[in-house]
């Protein structure tokens, strides 16, 4: 191991304890512990792995189908980085988005909605806390900062037009939602509550926004207007709901629940009824998103011993598979909105992409 790869090491690790900030972890989830900042679990740096369960992977016919379904952004740490990579559905293509460009951690991706643009977590340097930058989805990326304020940036989603972009920031000591232009203007603060608000998740049709709040003493889900009014209470459980995102025809809702002791996937209607549990694993499950046809989710998992991603289909949940990266921690995953991703995919020779 050379100085240089055993120093960006030590930085990631430094980083990593530093930003996850942004989290709420699954097991500092009473009432007393609102106002904690530890390390959440899905964004320390890695640890010990887990026993390694049996896992399925992609048959050919399914694999398939699913390459003309877009690309898949992820989270991935090599060489003293966090980076963002994209990965096609089938397995294929995987390249690392911001491999060369400044930024020593990126994470939890998010598409705009033509998929021309990723918006993320990220940090500069040691001198900034978190801020969210977005970066063009093309041979050659170029990445520029949406924010610059004292404080914690993070958890965008784009408005469903590509205008506006809904986020959580932590200023003063708290956490609330706040909505901003494409160029960090015009902003606008949403909520207000003494707890903390986050994880927002903008609805197909412009008209709701979901988030978590943990202003009934633990983290739940709550849906508002777009302008911040009309809150909604949708779960109502003593263990960590969160991680909530819209189908793409706005009839139901997914996200990750640690009500029976582990992270798993469930389902809901908009308000709350049908809830429907999807998985099953002893492993933890988590941060799942949509295929742009509403078919499958991707999500993040560890029952390979550590995080990787996974396909689901939606209307069989039994039918799951190992979307192998060749990352040794996969996580975060983020599907496109759209199945044409024109800018993506690695292009031999290009200047800024890393294959």
């Amino acid at each position: 191991m050379t100085r240089n790869t055993l120093f960006g090491i030590l930085v990631l690790l430094a980083l990593s304890a530093l930003l996850a900030a942004c989290d709420t972890p699954a097991l500092a989830q009473g009432p007393d512990a609102q106002a904690t900042i530890v390390v959440d679990k899905a964004t320390a740096s890695p640890g010990p792995t887990r026993t390694p369960e049996p896992v399925s992977t992609l048959p050919p016919e399914r694999a398939l189908e699913l390459a003309d379904l877009g690309w898949i952004a992820f989270t991935a740490s090599e060489g003293g980085r966090r980076d963002v990579w994209l990965i096609k559905p089938d397995g294929s293509g995987e390249y690392n988005l911001t491999g060369t460009l400044d930024n020593t951690f990126a994470e939890a991706p998010v598409w705009s909605p033509d998929a021309s643009i990723i918006a993320f977590d990220g940090v500069p340097n040691s001198d900034v806390l978190r801020d969210i930058f977005l970066v063009t989805v093309s041979p050659n990326p170029e990445q520029w900062a949406l924010t610059s304020q004292p404080g914690y940036d993070c958890y965008p989603s784009f408005s469903p037009d590509g205008e506006r972009i809904v986020y959580m920031a932590e200023h003063e000591g708290n956490r609330d939602l706040f909505i901003m232009d494409m160029d960090g203007n015009d902003v606008a603060q949403l909520t207000d509550e003494p707890t903390y608000d986050y994880e927002p998740n903008w609805s197909p049709d412009g008209e709701k926004i979901l988030f978590v709040s943990r202003r009934g003493g633990n983290s739940e889900i709550y849906v508002m207007d777009a302008d911040g009014s009309d809150v909604v209470q949708l779960t109502d459980d003593a263990k960590l709901d969160w991680r909530p995102v819209w189908s793409p025809d706005g009839e139901w809702i997914v996200f990750e629940s640690w009500r029976t002791g582990n992270g798993d996937l469930y389902l809901m209607r908009p308000d709350g009824s049908e809830l429907t549990r999807l998985t099953f694993s002893g492993a933890e499950d988590g941060n799942p998103t949509w295929s742009p046809d509403g078919r499958y989710l991707v999500f993040h998992s560890q029952r390979t011993g550590s995080y990787q991603l996974f396909i689901m289909e939606v209307a069989d949940p039994e039918n799951q598979w190992l979307l192998d990266t060749g990352s040794p921690r996969a996580l975060l995953p983020v599907w496109s909105p759209v199945a044409d991703v024109p800018g993506a995919g690695y292009v031999e020779g290009a200047e800024d992409n890393d294959g």
